[in-house]
């Protein structure tokens, strides 16, 4: 069997962009079970999402913080940065201050932000639950997330109020 030079081309091309994809997944099934464990306290959002699907819209503390220390409030521009942040007894992230290269003390991380029209985003801004779970989610107070060395942070769990997983 012979194939054409195009033929060719389109099936290494579907076979690099699959390797890519699955080396994507793998990267994030590592920080998943080895990143460093940090909590966000969760913001009041509009409820409605529960209500909408298996879903819970997310909105973080720590994104105030972020914003009043860049002046955010009526900025547009979109650019992405680093802030650090201080972990206590249950690794609830306190905003410290941006990143600038300073050094870290040992219970420090830098974590990543997006800011698009002019807000404060962290990783993920909704939160998808199984069927039927959405009582037990509305109880949500904190979100756990497992961030790399880099600050890329990933949603892992939902925590209650005891920083119990939901």
């Amino acid at each position: 069997m012979t194939f054409s030079k195009s033929t060719l081309s389109v099936i290494v091309s579907a076979l690099v962009i699959l390797a890519l994809i699955n080396f994507n997944i793998y990267q994030q099934e590592q920080q998943l079970a080895n990143g460093e464990i940090v909590v966000f306290e969760l913001a009041p959002v509009d409820p409605r999402s529960l209500m909408q699907g298996d879903y819970m819209a997310l909105n973080y503390q720590i994104a105030n913080k972020i914003s009043q220390a860049t002046h955010l409030e009526n900025d547009l521009e979109n650019y992405d940065g680093l802030f650090v942040v201080t972990l206590n007894q249950h690794k609830l992230a306190q905003f410290d201050d941006l990143y600038q290269g300073q050094t870290l003390l040992p219970n420090q991380h830098i974590i990543q932000y997006r800011v698009r029209s002019g807000r404060v985003k962290l990783a993920s801004n909704a939160f998808f639950f199984e069927e039927g779970r959405a009582q037990e989610f509305a109880n949500a107070k904190y979100g756990e997330f497992r961030v790399n060395p880099a600050g890329k942070m990933l949603l892992s769990n939902m925590l209650d109020k005891d920083f119990k997983r939901i």
